[in-house]
């Protein structure tokens, strides 16, 4: 059964008459178009409303630790979130790194703990785009190689295209065999590809399920 976050006050969402509350609120920070599309598509696939899951415009650049920064402003507004996924790739960004640390140092303080995560690919969100089509742990040197083996599946596929996300979005249950796979090979393949995406999809699926309180 959802529960309210202690985050976010039960009269935090304000409904007419009749108006079911949203079983949770959650906000997903992305840094970039693709992955905007494709967790609006994948809402939509999960019967998720927009008030449900609120996928962030970051006005702030692309870099990982804007993402980070994005999140953190936002779950300072009012009513706040259950849960909040910070999506973001390594790609040859310098603040990988200082992101992933930023996320851990909010999760785990003391004194007022954000229900914040990571969701991050690498090299790229293009892993996990291929995982709905094949289970592979080969690394690749950059993003170019990624892209170019989902265009053996996917021959139009470009960034940010909301088509394609309505494609691959019946294959969801693939990929998230696929990653969890992927992510339990980590170790033994140095992270290189690798995805936690899938957490986020595992979440949406939670949501779905649960009974509104």
């Amino acid at each position: 059964m959802a529960r309210i976050s202690k985050l976010r006050g039960s009269g935090s969402f304000h409904r007419r008459p009749g108006q079911k509350p949203p079983r949770s609120i959650t906000l997903v920070v992305c840094e970039g178009e693709t992955e905007q599309e494709y967790f609006d598509v994948a809402r939509i696939h999960y019967g998720l409303t927009n008030a449900e899951v609120i996928i962030a415009d970051n006005t702030v650049g692309s870099a990982p630790i804007s993402v980070v920064e994005c999140a953190v402003r936002r779950s300072k507004e009012p009513g706040g979130y259950d849960k909040i996924f910070c999506v973001f790739d390594r790609n040859g960004h310098v603040s990988f790194g200082e992101a992933r640390a930023k996320i851990k140092g909010m999760t785990d303080r003391k004194k007022k703990p954000l229900p914040i995560e990571e969701a991050i690919s690498i090299p790229c969100f293009e892993v996990w785009v291929l995982l709905h089509f094949e289970r592979t742990d080969a690394p690749f040197e950059r993003c170019a190689s990624v892209i170019d083996r989902v265009r053996a599946y996917l021959p139009g596929y470009e960034k940010a295209d909301r088509g394609i996300a309505r494609q691959v979005i019946a294959k969801v249950e693939t990929a998230i065999a696929n990653a969890e796979w992927l992510e339990a090979r980590g170790g033994e393949n140095a992270y290189n590809p690798y995805t936690s995406v899938h957490h986020v999809l595992r979440h949406f699926g939670a949501v779905a399920g649960e009974v509104a309180v």
